[in-house]
């Protein structure tokens, strides 16, 4: 069986990138989502697109300047119920001129948490341990792509469902995924005192603290980025 080249294997992840997206993603935040160079993933997406795999379109106009182009893989992508009521939740938020606006979409993210525990329903037998790995089970389920160390505590995330916006606004977005981890983590038993979302921790990876404890060897770096 012949094995495909590495330029295929990278049209491949930057194609299962895109599909992983609700919304259209612009070049940067798609080579920092897979570990690879701008240059390299506009390569790449022009291929896609010659070849009828992704459509592009322009980003809104804001400012000056001929605006940016967005990509989108043709096809079903996410797009239920959890994703839609995030996506509102952030455009309420950007179009406000709240002076806290980091805190006010932590406390949209923590409405957001309650009504997915709400609908998934909590663990038979919280505790912290518990509630750490429902919350890690939720992000599954999410599209996030956790990779959690053995005591669900350090999570490495390899993929997030609203990486342009999350990209262009990472202190809205990031804050509406940690109120709503800390719902999450509340609601079944572990305390989210000290959790702790960073953005983009590496190439292709953000790092996610589930509550209080010493830092392990989850810890992001560099040299683990995975697309």
């Amino acid at each position: 069986m012949r094995t495909p080249s590495a330029t295929a294997r990278g049209r491949a992840a930057v194609l299962d990138a895109l599909l992983a997206q609700p919304d259209p993603v612009g070049i940067d935040a798609l080579a920092q989502a897979t570990a690879r160079h701008p240059n390299t993933v506009r390569e790449q997406v022009n291929w896609l697109v010659a070849h009828g795999y992704v459509t592009r379109v322009r980003q809104p106009h804001e400012g000056r300047g001929r605006p940016a182009w967005l990509y989108q893989a043709r096809g079903p992508r996410p797009g239920d119920g959890d994703y839609v009521e995030l996506a509102a939740a952030l455009a309420w938020r950007l179009q406000d001129a709240s002076p806290d606006t980091e805190a006010e979409a932590l406390a949209a993210g923590r409405r957001w948490g309650a009504d997915l525990v709400a609908r998934r329903g909590v663990t038979d037998a919280p505790s912290p341990a518990t509630g750490r790995r429902w919350t890690v089970e939720l992000l599954e389920e999410l599209g996030y792509a956790p990779a959690p160390d053995s005591e669900d505590r350090d999570v490495v995330l390899h993929r997030c469902p609203l990486l342009q916006a999350a990209y262009r606004f990472p202190d809205v977005v990031c804050s509406v995924h940690l109120g709503m981890v800390q719902s999450a983590l509340e609601a079944n038993g572990a305390s989210s005192e000290g959790s702790e979302l960073r953005p983009f921790s590496a190439p292709g990876q953000c790092f996610l603290r589930l509550g209080p404890g010493p830092s392990s060897s989850a810890q992001p770096s560099a040299g683990n980025a995975s697309a």
